[in-house]
């Protein structure tokens, strides 16, 4: 959906007292959402046509940025997860990190968000992972990498403002307490100001960017990317970052 604006200034949000309200419709057709096009549901069809998606990808609005060079973020019953094959041996070499920038789209100003809806709460660290297995729905990223970005942050049901600047991932600014499955995130940008809101309440004290060392902002740094980590331990169970039923930007 284009974007609407009131006067020059886009509208990024609309809420009904606390709850946030995510589209309008005329009838069955969609008339205005928050993400102003910014959205992928991984409701389609798998990419291979088969329950699980052995060819790893999100598909074409998606442009993979590595490192994974083989199990990657694919679509899998209508979520956004790593690919980790069940048969896999395991073991220290088995974990994997991808992410993935979507390219249909950006934000055409620097104010706005990122949001996401948790399918899963993620699994906790194990050997294959000692720091746990993390997901990120980042804003303000690289129009060409994903080495820049602000966005929410998730492992093992806890939740984070996190930064990544230059390629150095995890830089978390603000811990914003615990998430279930079936919560939305949505953390606000505003000037140097960034919010977190969980199902529409705000979560914690904003976070306040001091200057590009935090991380870099202006025109060329509008995107949306994500990662998560996939696994398998040695002899054990699959484990995986936070799943997603949907990101947005906006």
């Amino acid at each position: 959906m284009p974007e609407r604006f009131r006067g020059s200034v886009p509208i990024v949000g609309r809420y009904r007292g606390s709850v946030p309200i995510l589209n309008r419709y005329r009838g069955n057709t969609l008339i205005w959402s928050s993400s102003g096009g910014k959205r992928d549901d991984f409701t389609r069809v798998d990419a291979d046509g088969y329950p699980i998606d052995t060819l790893n990808t999100l598909g074409p609005d998606w442009t993979d940025h590595g490192p994974a060079t083989d199990y990657k973020i694919g679509v899998e019953d209508g979520r956004a997860r790593v690919s980790v094959p069940d048969g896999q041996l395991g073991g220290f070499w088995s974990l994997r990190t991808s992410c993935y920038r979507y390219n249909k789209a950006k934000n055409s100003t620097d104010d706005g968000f990122v949001e996401c809806r948790f399918a899963t709460q993620g699994d906790s660290a194990s050997l294959t992972s000692l720091g746990g297995y993390h997901t990120q729905v980042m804003g303000r990223g690289r129009d060409d990498n994903a080495n820049n970005g602000c966005g929410i942050q998730a492992a093992g049901g806890h939740l984070w403002i996190s930064t990544v600047v230059n390629g150095s991932p995890g830089n978390q600014r603000r811990d914003c307490g615990t998430f279930q499955a079936g919560d939305v995130a949505r953390l606000v940008f505003t000037g140097n100001v960034h919010t977190m809101y969980v199902n529409g309440e705000q979560r914690g004290t904003p976070w306040v960017r001091s200057g590009d060392g935090d991380y870099l902002m202006g025109n060329g740094f509008r995107s949306l990317w994500i990662a998560e980590n996939g696994a398998k331990d040695l002899l054990g169970p699959r484990r995986f970052s936070p799943a997603l039923d949907y990101v947005a930007m906006g």
